[in-house]
């Protein structure tokens, strides 16, 4: 997942090969953002000068699931923030438009692929943590960090908001 911003007037762009639920995801990361401006520490009209462009590399696989709104939306919020991720962190679960996680599904493959790159941190919808039970826990498997909101995973990869800025209502 890549996320770049460019200079321009508020545009979404989204390539790769992806299905209408990724592209809809990457919607709802931006609305998410951008409803959220002030409370992330960015000034609203920054949104009208930019343009956001996420790429989806990976080939002839179509991505048509709908599990990157949070990835999307935390790599967004780390470009227009200028705070980098860490990239042994991965993120699955779809967004609503309030920040709430939806169920991402597939979420024993997500695992098993993080666990081949070597991740060490795994951020997915609480909902989803019954479909793990069969995952093997032996050294060196990602670390299952559970959450419900996008606040969870915004304080987990960047800390505690600074003082009189809650990410959460």
């Amino acid at each position: 997942m890549e996320c770049v911003l460019l200079s321009g007037n508020g545009k979404l762009i989204v390539t790769g090969n992806l299905g209408k639920e990724a592209r809809d995801s990457a919607q709802v990361a931006l609305t998410l953002a951008r409803s959220r401006a002030r409370r992330l520490g960015i000034p609203p009209a920054d949104f009208l000068r930019t343009d956001v462009h996420f790429h989806v590399p990976g080939g002839p696989a179509r991505k048509d699931g709908v599990s990157a709104g949070l990835a999307m939306y935390m790599a967004l919020v780390s470009a227009i923030t200028r705070k980098p991720l860490d990239p042994k962190t991965a993120f699955a679960g779809e967004l609503s438009l309030s920040g709430k996680l939806y169920p991402a599904g597939g979420i024993f493959e997500k695992f098993s692929a993080a666990e081949m790159a070597g991740i060490l941190h795994l951020l997915i919808p609480k909902a989803d943590a019954d479909e793990l039970k069969a995952a093997s826990r032996k050294e060196g498997t990602p670390n299952l960090v559970l959450i419900e909101h996008s606040d969870e995973a915004l304080t987990f990869v960047f800390g505690k908001p600074k003082p009189g800025r809650k990410l959460r209502k």
